[in-house]
């Protein structure tokens, strides 16, 4: 980060959302006489991921940190704004006036205060399902506010540390200054006995005394479809009257919502698709290539020996009685636990071994989809569109892939590095601060970004992974459907294997491409992209213009 940027973040870290004329001032104080308010514009506009302007005149500035951390000019862990007064008036009515009725309150999408009030209308109970991007988590922290100036206590539950890092970052920041938060989990003591909010991670929680110590209580359950299995749902306690979850996609492919979230929440009472998202401006206009490659006669060959074996090894667990035949996540789970050495009615000893060589015969086959050298082909015919991105995001299959695919596209000059869970905490955010500062142009990585890290806004993915899922489509897709400040369309590259159950045409996706075929500017298909003559920059142009409207090639 540069000096001047390094300035304008202090000073709008350490003042109640200054004007650039008072940013102007204050950066001449500090010896740069020579600063006017249209170079501060310059610096806060060209840094949207850092700076946030607020609607009004004149514009007021406020500082969003993209990692999660948050860190005040003095280096001491606090909020950069001032305590915020008790206002009259019903708290909830308060936060979805927003800054009209009092200033400290974070300003709120249309969605999200209609969003609140149906919760509120319920009984402040309810799961909200937005597709990712859209603001789940501001929404989550007015509905935290309101609950604080009730005089209630909130807990936040969430799967993961890096989440549990940001949600504890972003507390900090909008809350009042006097609030106190802890965290639980990853060695942190945080509870309700000392603290007004804990931020919790799931396996912490369902161990946590989760008794409110004053009347109300409000449990925010993030990513809350993580909890609709038989352990994690012990950390939705019963003690707390008000209850809100958060999700991009509810629905798990185990009933799990219907038996244990459902009856815990009441239901979904909102939800925000593309659509509406689109319409409202909070995400970017997109479009989809699905980029279609043929396997090797040998990659072939292992591919439907893998699915043999596949096939066979789930006839003989369904015949045993040891698995469900369906829904397909009930399956699933139940392959897992025996294959941990566990034991289903009916079963034998053999069951786990079944189950043990249907795991690897998927992971053997995914891995083989996800790594065939025709998709790091179309990848390296890709290059120039990635230079050209704001910000890239590339998903693989393992560790080993994206180091290997980072190494690729770096021999083809574009700056990059490769992120994943192997990786120490410090060095991920810093990479995600470089990726965010334009010191680097993409990142890949395995699963880790699908969800719980706050990746700064790219606007070009490319899923090289044998994407397995709506939800994990919806994730990744998420990653670079938030607006751009020029308006660029952002652009999801699938790239996948013809023939196999990537495959659109066999019903890969069908879920996902329903859902946003008819909100999308265009949904691409180029089959045999690296044997059909001059379908690389055919592809590599439809990427290139980030303006949308008319292909290039007059396709569609």
């Amino acid at each position: 980060m540069s000096t001047e940027v390094g300035e304008v973040e202090s000073i709008v870290r350490s003042t109640a959302s200054p004007t650039s004329s008072e940013i102007r001032d204050a950066l001449r104080a500090y010896g740069r006489v020579s600063m006017t308010v249209a170079d501060v514009e310059r610096i806060l506009r060209g840094h949207p991921h850092r700076f946030r302007a607020a609607p009004g005149s004149p514009t007021r500035w406020s500082y969003t940190d993209s990692t999660g951390s948050y860190t005040d000019s003095t280096g001491s862990s606090g909020s950069s704004g001032p305590r915020v007064p008790e206002s009259a008036g019903d708290p909830m009515s308060v936060v979805l006036s927003g800054p009209s009725r009092d200033p400290a309150v974070p300003d709120l999408y249309r969605w999200q205060r209609e969003a609140l009030s149906l919760w509120n209308a319920k009984g402040k109970r309810g799961v909200v399902e937005a597709v990712t991007g859209t603001g789940k988590t501001m929404l989550g922290v007015a509905a935290a506010l309101a609950e604080l100036r009730a005089g209630g206590q909130v807990v936040v539950v969430v799967p993961t540390k890096d989440l549990m890092v940001q949600w504890h970052g972003v507390l900090r920041r909008y809350l009042p200054k006097a609030t106190a938060i802890g965290v639980l989990g990853d060695g942190k003591r945080g509870d309700l006995g000392h603290d007004d909010v804990v931020v919790m991670i799931v396996n912490s929680a369902r161990a946590a005394d989760l008794r409110p110590r004053r009347p109300g209580g409000l449990l925010i359950a993030d990513e809350c479809h993580r909890y609709g299995s038989a352990g994690n749902r012990l950390a939705l306690a019963t003690t707390f009257p008000h209850r809100l979850g958060l999700s991009a996609t509810y629905a798990r492919d185990d009933d799990g919502h219907v038996s244990w979230l459902d009856p815990y929440f009441g239901g979904t009472i909102f939800r925000m698709g593309y659509a509406k998202a689109i319409n409202e401006g909070v995400l970017a206009r997109f479009r989809v290539a699905l980029v279609g490659v043929q396997f090797r006669d040998d990659e072939r060959a292992e591919y439907d020996a893998l699915t043999l074996a596949m096939s066979s090894a789930r006839a003989k667990l369904i015949a045993s009685g040891a698995v469900p035949i369906e829904p397909i996540g009930a399956f699933m789970e139940a392959v897992a636990r025996l294959a941990r050495g566990g034991s289903g009615d009916g079963s034998g000893e053999d069951s786990g071994v079944l189950a043990r060589g249907y795991l690897a015969a998927m992971q053997n086959r995914r891995r083989l989809m996800a790594e065939t050298p025709a998709k790091i082909e179309v990848l390296v015919g890709l290059a120039p569109a990635v230079v050209r991105a704001d910000r890239a995001i590339v998903f693989a299959q393992t560790i080993s892939a994206a180091t290997r695919t980072a190494d690729v596209l770096s021999g083809e000059g574009v700056e990059v590095e490769a992120m994943h869970s192997g990786q120490p905490s410090a060095e991920r955010r810093s990479i995600l601060r470089d990726f965010e500062s334009g010191v680097l142009r993409a990142v890949v990585a395995p699963q880790l970004l699908d969800e719980g890290v706050d990746v700064p806004a790219a606007d070009l993915a490319i899923i090289l992974a044998a994407s397995r899922s709506r939800r994990q489509m919806i994730q990744r897709m998420g990653r670079v459907l938030r607006r751009k400040p020029d308006g660029r369309v952002a652009r999801l590259v699938v790239v996948f294997v013809e023939g196999t159950v990537e495959d659109p045409a066999l019903g890969a996706h069908d879920l996902f491409l329903d859902e946003v075929t008819d909100v999308a500017e265009s949904v691409l298909t180029f089959r045999s992209a690296t044997t059909t003559p001059g379908s690389l920059p055919e592809i590599c142009a439809f990427v290139n213009d980030v303006r949308g409207g008319a292909d290039p090639s007059g396709r569609y």
